[in-house]
Order: structure tokens, then sequence, then C-alpha cells
């Protein structure tokens, strides 16, 4: 049975209706739109269902595969190449960006997950409120493949 090895809980500022978590391997992983999320070599790309507010994000690093969220939201599935001692959150145009330590390096698999998407998609374009908080949630797991 994998543990966790540790595990970080970040607010990240959502502008453009993305975001981006940056291994240090190079490439943007904002390059590639998916409905959800993007995985690449670079990291990964998180596409919100809203623009302007505040998304919680909980990045966890596993000694080995976790199992599925059991939140039972579309989890999207992939691996990057963890090449710095740190994975960076970042937001596009605010100057936000946080530093979250690795607890190992070398290609890593990553599942992400998220809710709240609906409610943030009904709040931002049925409702026409701005800079709200607490609505998406993403979970990031992230664990070595090698």
């Amino acid at each position: 049975m994998p543990n966790l090895l540790s595990a970080r809980d970040t607010p990240v500022p959502v502008t453009y209706g993305a975001f981006s978590l940056v291994t240090g391997a190079g490439g943007d992983p904002l390059a590639v739109e998916r409905p959800v999320a993007s995985v690449t070599g670079g990291g990964v790309g998180f596409f919100s269902a809203a623009n302007d507010h505040t998304a919680n994000v909980r990045v966890e690093f596993w000694d080995g595969e976790p199992s599925e969220d059991p939140s039972g939201s579309e989890a999207v599935t992939g691996a990057v190449d963890l090449e710095a001692p740190v994975v960076v959150l970042l937001a596009i145009d605010t100057g936000f960006s946080a530093e979250i330590p690795t607890p190992f390096t070398g290609r890593a698999g990553v599942r992400v997950s998220c809710t709240g998407r609906d409610e943030a998609a009904r709040l931002a374009f049925e409702e026409h409120e701005l800079f709200f908080t607490d609505v998406e949630h993403w979970l990031v797991r992230i664990w070595p493949l090698e």
C-alpha cells in the first residue's frame, strides 16, 4: 500500500481560466488544452471552469501509485519529469508563484482531479460573480515511476 510522503494545500489565483504546475523540465504545460488538465513532461496545465477566482490546490507526493480520488471526479493521468527539488504553482499575469518541495526527482506519474467545476461555471457565467473562493478544489497526486 502506497504511503503519503508530503502534501501541501495552496490557494491559487485563476486568471484567463488557467494556471500551471511547472516541474523544471521545460516546455509549457498550458500549450496543450484539455477539458480539465493537460499533463506533459514539463508539468500540468489546469483549465478551470471559470475566470478570476481562487482555486484550492492540494499537491500530494506518494511513494507509489495512490488509489483513485474517492470524490469520483473526472481524473487526468500522465507522467512528468521532476528535474528540480521543487515544483512551482504559477498563476497567469498575477506574479503569483508557490514553490513546493519534492521528496524525489526523476520520472513521475501524476493524477489530477477536480471538484466544484460545475459550481464555479455557474457562479461565473450565470451569476456573473468574480473573485469567489473555495469552490474549485484540485487534487494532484505524484508518485515515482522509476
